[in-house]
């Protein structure tokens, strides 16, 4: 079964235009890795520093896999710099409803 990925950041002021670009600039390749099955991003209506990532992957090891490669591509890196703190990650089994 799927499992849904939510990952929230907060960024550091005036830096959620280059956070979404970076994301702009890597989703394609991140929607043909293996196991992705889905992934946008979102602004918070009252928070613009606030963004939430909503992905799919066919599991949590899928997802995890996925990080790992972001991590050594630098990708990560340069949004972790963007952040004005760590990001959340929250796992969830999708259901059959």
């Amino acid at each position: 079964m799927s499992v849904k990925v939510i990952a929230e950041f907060n960024c550091s002021e005036g830096n959620a235009d280059k956070f979404i670009q970076v994301c702009r600039n890597a989703f394609p390749e991140t929607r043909k890795y293996a196991g992705c099955e889905g992934i946008d991003i979102s602004i918070d209506e009252d928070d613009g520093n606030h963004l939430v990532m909503t992905e799919n992957w066919t599991s949590k090891e899928h997802h995890q896999a996925y990080l790992k490669f972001r991590t050594e591509e630098g990708t990560l890196g340069k949004l972790k710099g963007l952040l004005s703190g760590p990001p959340k990650f929250s796992y969830f089994n999708l259901t059959d409803v």
